[in-house]
C-alpha cells in the first residue's frame, strides 16, 4: 500500500471536489471557509467545477437576498470566535499582506465589488450597487446612495460617494504614499496598471477607462485586500497605520471596530447605518489560536461558537459526546504550507541546490505525522483552485512528490553533494511562531528531515511572521545567506490563479523579486493569459505554468501541502458559504444565530 492510500482524503473517500476549505492561518474560528475543488482521478462524480466570472459581464444585478430571506434571519447575539495571535503588519489594507488584516477589514470595509458566492462564482456590488460595461475598455459603477462611513473622525459618518472609489483606484494604481513616494508595499499595484483613467462622472457614478481590456478587474476589486478606505482617513492616518489601534479603522462595512489588541482580542458592534440587515449585535475575537485545550474548554461551555481541533481524537470525542448538537465540516485550509528562498543570487541561484531542498522535504511524512493524515499534496495551484491545476495523479510524477521516497532522497543527496551543498555548513530554517504553536514539534520534524537527507545541520529559528515577511521583501532568504523558511504562505484570494501567477512569477513584476528564479516560458505564458478572456484557455495555461514551476523545483517556493481542517459548530450557528477565501464581508447579512434551536439554551450572553 502506498503512502497516498493512508491519506485522510482517501480513507474517508472524500474527493477534492467535495471538500470545502478554511483559512487556517488566519486562525479565525468564524472562518471555516473553502471552495469545492476538483481533480482527483478517483473522484466518483463527474460534476464540473465552477469557474470564476470573466470581465465580459455586461451588468451587475442588485444584491439578491440569500436563502433564507433577510427577514427570516434572526437578529441578535454576539459572535464569539477565535483569532490569530499577534500576526499583523498595518491597518492600511492597501499595503497589507497579512491574512488577519484581510479578515478584520472584511467586517469593517466594503470593496467596490465583492463575492456574493465563491461557490457559484457570483459577484455582487459592494459600495457599487451595479456596474455596466458598454465596451471592453470601459466600466461604469453606480454607487449605492444608502452607504455611509462609520461615525469616527475625521470621516464622521458621511455618505459614500463616487470620488471615494476614484481615489481608491488611483492610490492602488500609482502605488505612492501621500507625499508622492513610491512604496513597494502596495502589493496589488500591478493589478491596476490597465487603468488608463478613472473619474467621477457625477456624485454617484465612477467611470474607469482601460488602456486595454482587462479580464480580471472586477475580481481584483472584489479581492480580500481590495477594501475602500476613506480619502480623509488615509490623509490623517497614513503615517500611523502601523501603530495599530481601533480608531484608525473606518469603513462602510457591517461592523464597527471598537476595541483591538495585538494579541488578538478584539470586538466589533453592528454598523446601524449599513445598507442591509446586520444580524449579529457584535463580534468578539478571543486570542486562543495556539491553545487547543483552552479552545476546547471554551467550545464546550459555548464561550466560542466554532472550534477547529487539530487532533483526530478530540474531534471523535466531541462528535460522540455532543452528537446531534454540533455539526462537523471538513474543509481545506485557505493557506497552503510552503516557504521560500531567493534564487537571484548565491547560494540558491543554483537550481540543483534548491532542487535538493525541494526533494528532501518529505511531504507525506508531514501529512501523516504532523497533520494526522488530514492534508493533500499541493503545487503552486492548490486543490481549492484545481479547475486550473494538474491532477494529483500527475503531480506525484514530479520530483519532490514521488511515491518512491528512497529514490527521492538519493537524488536529492546527489544533487546537493555535486553542487557544493555540504560546504554551506549550517542552514537556518525560520519557522513562524504561530505555526509552531499550532503544530508543536513541527520545526524539529522539518529540520530533522532535511538533515537526514542532505547531511548539513539545519537549525530551526522560531520567528514572528512580521520578521519573516520583512526578510522576504528584502530578499534575505538566500542572497548570500544560508537560510530558508517554512510555514503558511499568503491565503488563496481568488478562485482563479491566473492573476496571481502573473504578479508572482512574471519577471517584470515586483513580487517576482522576492524569488528571482526567471523562467522564460513562464514569462510568456503568464503574459499571454492576462489578455485571454476564454476561461478554458486560461485553465490550460495555468496548468502549463504549474508544470514549469514544478520542473524548476518551485522556482523559489518549496510548495508542499494544503491541510484539511475539521470545523465544529454548535447547531445554533447558521453560517455563510464555506469556502477557502476570506468571507468576513458576508458575515453581516449571511451569518445569524438560530435562537430557537435547542442548543442555544445555556449559551452565555
Amino acid at each position: 500500500m502506498s503512502d497516498l492510500d493512508n491519506y485522510w482524503l482517501r480513507k474517508s473517500r472524500i474527493s477534492r471536489r467535495r471538500l470545502l476549505g478554511s483559512s487556517a492561518a488566519a486562525g479565525i474560528g468564524l472562518g471555516a471557509l473553502g471552495l469545492v475543488g476538483c481533480g482527483d482521478d478517483d473522484d466518483d462524480d463527474d460534476a464540473e467545477p465552477t469557474s470564476p466570472p470573466t470581465g465580459g459581464t455586461t451588468a451587475a444585478s442588485p444584491s439578491a437576498a440569500a436563502s433564507p430571506s433577510a427577514a427570516a434571519k434572526q437578529k441578535g447575539g454576539v459572535g464569539h470566535f477565535v483569532s490569530a495571535n499577534n500576526t499583523w503588519d498595518t491597518f492600511d489594507v492597501d499595503r497589507s499582506r497579512f491574512s488577519p488584516v484581510a479578515w478584520l477589514m472584511g467586517y469593517t470595509n466594503l470593496g467596490v465589488t465583492q463575492w456574493q458566492s465563491f461557490t457559484n462564482s457570483k459577484l455582487e456590488g459592494g459600495i457599487a450597487e451595479t456596474w455596466e460595461q458598454p465596451d471592453k475598455n470601459t466600466t461604469t459603477f453606480k454607487i449605492r446612495q444608502n452607504v455611509y462611513w462609520h461615525n469616527k473622525p475625521p470621516v464622521n459618518g458621511r455618505q459614500a460617494v463616487a470620488d471615494d472609489v476614484v481615489q481608491f483606484i488611483l492610490r492602488n494604481k500609482n502605488g505612492k504614499t501621500s507625499d508622492g513616494v513610491d512604496d513597494p508595499n502596495f502589493y496589488r499595484k500591478a493589478a491596476y496598471q490597465n487603468v488608463d483613467k478613472v473619474e467621477a462622472v457625477d456624485k454617484f457614478t465612477a467611470k474607469v477607462t482601460f488602456s486595454k481590456p482587462d479580464p480580471f478587474f472586477l475580481t481584483t476589486l472584489a479581492g480580500s485586500y481590495s477594501k475602500v478606505q476613506a480619502p480623509e482617513a488615509i490623509k490623517a492616518f497614513e503615517k500611523d497605520y502601523a501603530n495599530m489601534k481601533a480608531d484608525l479603522v473606518i469603513g462602510t462595512g457591517a461592523f464597527v471596530l471598537k476595541d483591538w489588541s495585538a494579541e488578538g482580542k478584539s470586538s466589533w458592534v453592528r454598523h446601524d447605518k449599513f445598507h442591509e440587515q446586520v444580524n449579529f449585535d457584535g463580534i468578539n475575537w478571543l486570542p486562543l489560536f495556539t491553545d487547543q485545550s483552552a479552545q476546547e474548554a471554551a467550545f464546550r461551555q459555548k464561550q466560542i461558537d466554532i472550534f477547529a481541533p487539530t487532533q483526530n481524537a478530540v474531534i471523535e470525542a466531541l462528535n460522540k459526546e455532543l452528537q446531534g448538537k454540533i455539526t462537523e465540516t471538513k474543509v481545506f485550509s485557505g493557506n497552503p504550507q510552503a516557504g521560500t528562498y531567493y534564487g537571484g543570487a548565491a547560494p540558491w541561484n543554483n537550481p540543483n541546490l534548491i532542487g535538493a531542498i525541494f526533494r528532501a522535504f518529505d511531504r507525506r511524512s508531514l501529512v501523516n505525522s504532523l497533520l494526522q493524515g488530514k492534508a493533500a499534496l499541493a503545487g503552486n495551484i492548490p486543490p481549492t483552485q484545481s479547475a486550473f491545476g494538474i491532477t494529483e495523479k500527475e503531480l506525484i510524477t514530479f520530483p519532490g512528490y514521488l511515491e518512491d521516497r528512497a529514490k527521492e532522497e538519493a537524488e536529492a543527496k546527489k544533487m546537493w553533494d555535486a553542487n557544493g551543498g555540504p560546504g554551506l555548513g549550517e542552514i537556518i530554517v525560520d519557522i513562524p511562531d504561530i505555526w509552531e504553536g499550532l503544530y508543536s514539534g513541527g520545526s524539529a520534524l522539518i529540520t530533522n528531515q532535511l538533515k537526514k537527507v542532505l547531511g548539513n545541520t539545519f537549525t530551526a529559528k522560531i520567528e514572528p511572521y512580521s520578521t519573516i515577511t520583512g526578510k522576504l521583501v528584502k530578499q534575505q532568504y538566500g542572497n548570500g545567506k544560508n537560510n530558508i523558511w517554512y510555514g503558511w504562505i499568503t491565503e488563496i484570494s481568488d478562485p482563479e490563479p491566473t492573476l496571481l501567477n502573473y504578479l508572482q512569477w512574471n519577471s517584470s513584476q515586483p513580487q517576482f523579486q522576492q524569488f528571482g528564479v526567471k523562467i522564460d516560458k513562464v514569462d510568456t505564458l503568464t503574459a499571454q493569459s492576462m489578455a485571454e478572456f476564454d476561461i478554458a484557455k486560461r485553465q490550460e495555461t495555468a496548468k502549463e505554468v504549474e508544470r514549469e514551476l514544478l520542473k524548476a523545483y518551485g522556482a523559489g517556493v518549496h510548495y508542499s501541502l494544503v491541510a484539511v481542517n475539521s470545523s465544529l459548530a454548535w447547531n445554533y450557528v447558521k453560517r455563510a458559504e464555506v469556502v477557502p477565501f476570506v468571507t468576513t464581508h458576508q458575515t453581516g447579512n449571511q451569518f445569524y444565530f438560530d435562537q430557537k434551536d435547542p442548543t442555544w439554551s445555556g449559551r452565555p450572553a
